[in-house]
């Protein structure tokens, strides 16, 4: 398998002054591009109804991960009920890595969307938050669980086909401004409103996984019922549920292991 490009994506965080609100802002062209190359080399094939919202979810969660916590891993399953789906997607602050995944077979169907963030800082306990929303548009999504679970306000909106722009809302924001930009304001925000640069994080898309690790996973599970886990076959197939790829895994590397 040929190793995933690890071209770095700068993401700079402002902060708008005045409004109280942080801006985070990306070009993804880069992002997209491994990404791309990584299914061409795993031989992923995304069904076309998962291409735009994980195409969105790539960048608003490294957008997301880019005004977090430096030692913070943040990690998404979204459920939308129609059309039926789930993509998952992971960013690593602590690395830069960053992965997609997306899939419409094996999905339970819930009456509505489900949006589930798991978030894991440092060496405390992991958290989950759960909420619900409507639609099936992946930004929108996002900004429901901001409004749900983190119980402030959040915007998102291209600025170009790769260039996507995350305005979220600080203690004592101006509410009414963040609620009133559209595209054409956001376009000539570094006109008209004082923006003062915070940071710059760079991330990548790498999840890591290997057959190695495919093995680890599986070997406990082989431990206790090899024999069904194989079903008389000398090899299987497993993919990675961070990103999709696809390994063959066999009977002898398990025992060899084990």
């Amino acid at each position: 398998m040929t190793s995933e490009p690890t071209v770095d994506v700068e993401v700079r965080t402002y902060f708008v002054r005045g409004r109280n609100a942080l801006l985070a802002r990306a070009d993804f062209g880069e992002l997209y591009a491994a990404w791309f190359l990584h299914r061409m080399d795993t031989g992923i094939q995304l069904s076309p109804v998962c291409e735009e919202p994980a195409r969105e979810a790539l960048a608003a969660i490294t957008l997301h991960a880019a005004g977090r916590p430096w030692n913070e891993l943040c990690a998404w399953t979204v459920h939308f009920a129609a059309p039926l789906l789930n993509i998952f997607a992971s960013a690593d602050n602590t690395t830069g890595n960053v992965v997609v995944n997306a899939y419409t077979e094996h999905v339970k169907a819930l009456s509505q969307g489900r949006f589930y963030a798991d978030v894991v800082e440092g060496t405390k306990p992991a958290r989950r938050s759960v909420v619900d929303f409507e639609g099936g548009n992946f930004l929108r999504a996002v900004e429901a669980f901001y409004a749900q679970s983190e119980q402030r306000l959040a915007r998102f909106f291209w600025h170009g086909d790769e260039d996507l722009v995350m305005v979220s809302a600080q203690p004592d924001c101006d509410l009414e401004w963040l609620q009133a930009l559209d595209v054409t304001k956001i376009r000539t925000i570094d006109q008209t409103a004082e923006l003062s640069l915070l940071e710059c994080r760079k991330f990548r898309f790498e999840c890591g996984c290997s057959q190695e690790r495919m093995c680890e996973v599986l070997l406990p599970i082989y431990q206790r019922q090899g024999d069904d886990l194989f079903e008389k076959e000398t090899d299987l197939r497993i993919k990675c549920p961070r990103c999709g790829a696809s390994y063959k895994i066999s009977r002898d590397e398990l025992h060899a292991m084990g």
